[in-house]
């Protein structure tokens, strides 16, 4: 009896979290502005050659005055032809393109991590606004302008959501990828919206200059391997600023996807190197949300009907943010695996659990972190 009880205490709050993450989601987001600044977009790009073709496509058709547009775009010591693509690729551009070298040495503080060129891609940066995406992305046409619509007074920096590029995947792995970046980025648009941010994805966010500049730039905010975490949590502390969430179809950007479970195992255990910059309350729920991820299928050996009713409210919980989040973006195909996914999640969080305890090498861009 104090087992099953327990487990409907555990069942339930999972069950309210998850309707009040989905309630913040469903709110209205602000209405366009009348009059758009001048903005910059700002992408530090290693080993990129392959990909920059489809970036700079959907930049090209980005639904915005060109006259305020300006494109940096920092090559960090590209082993390949990411320059030259970049530079020929420009000529396709309606707006300004600006193509700077990463400056390593010389007094640079910064470690050489991505942190790096994506300071120094801030710093050349002219507009009042800077948006960050990464090479391998692709951005929808009015993503420019569903993201400076969410900059209303005090806010310093919006966060967009990300999914993986399932609908040019033929691999059913990838679209359980983007129901499991659905459930991550929701949980965060989610409490971010309830006033108690959590965290961001790094391919697609914008601040505002003058809070970045207030903040003492990335060379005065504590370092964090993972440099969008490290943002976001010196924005969140501040007293002056506050964050946006923008769940809208515009906002929302593709990635290519990692392939693999195995990849998206070693993605993730990656991503778990910024957490340490999150605050307590935010470890303590994906704390929560992980382990109920692993353990929800011990809830069915509970006396019946406590045992169904406990594994129904903890699969619920996660249903009504990731029908959320699909709603929001106008993603309905995904619904279907949404049902497929907490097996899915179960087996490639325990896979993730042994790569804690194992601690592999981190590396990004052939680069070591850990």
């Amino acid at each position: 009896m104090i087992l099953s009880t327990l487990g409907l205490l555990i069942g339930g709050f999972q069950f309210l979290t998850g309707a009040l993450i989905a309630l913040a989601l469903l709110r209205k987001s602000p209405s366009q502005k009348n009059e758009l600044p001048n903005i910059s977009i700002v992408v530090p790009a290693r080993n990129e050659a392959d990909n920059l073709p489809r970036l700079f496509a959907s930049l090209s058709r980005l639904e915005y005055d060109p006259a305020k547009i300006e494109l940096v775009l920092v090559n960090d010591d590209s082993t390949d032809k990411t320059a030259e693509v970049a530079r020929e690729l420009s000529r396709t551009l309606p707006f300004r393109f600006r193509l700077l070298d990463a400056e390593h040495g010389n007094g640079e503080s910064l470690p050489p991590t991505k942190t790096l060129p994506l300071a120094q891609g801030i710093e050349a940066a002219t507009g009042e606004f800077v948006l960050m995406t990464d090479g391998d992305c692709e951005v929808h046409p009015r993503w420019a302008v569903d993201m400076v619509r969410h900059f209303e007074p005090g806010v310093g920096l919006v966060c967009g959501i990300t999914l993986p590029d399932y609908e040019s995947s033929g691999e059913r792995v990838t679209r359980l990828e983007a129901v499991d970046w659905s459930l991550l980025l929701g949980v965060c648009a989610g409490m971010c919206r309830l006033g108690k941010p959590v965290a961001l994805i790094g391919n697609n966010y914008a601040v505002r200059s003058e809070c970045y500049r207030s903040l003492g730039t990335f060379r005065s905010i504590a370092f964090n391997r993972i440099d969008d975490i490290a943002l976001f949590s010196a924005v969140a502390e501040s007293v002056h600023w506050k964050i946006a969430f923008a769940v809208t179809p515009g906002a929302c950007i593709k990635t290519l996807p990692i392939g693999s479970t195995s990849d998206i195992v070693t993605q993730r255990y990656r991503w778990m190197e910024g957490v340490e910059a999150v605050k307590v309350s935010g470890k303590l729920l994906l704390g929560f949300g992980f382990f109920t991820h692993l353990l929800w299928p011990l809830a069915l050996l509970l006396d019946h009907p406590f045992g169904m009713a406990v594994s129904l409210a903890l699969l619920l919980g996660d249903w009504l943010v990731i029908a959320a989040v699909l709603t929001r973006l106008g993603k309905r195909g995904l619904k279907y695996h949404a049902f497929v996914y907490p097996a899915w999640s179960l087996a490639y969080g325990w896979r993730l659990l042994k790569a804690i305890f194992k601690r592999p090498e981190i590396t990004w861009k052939e680069r070591r972190l850990a």
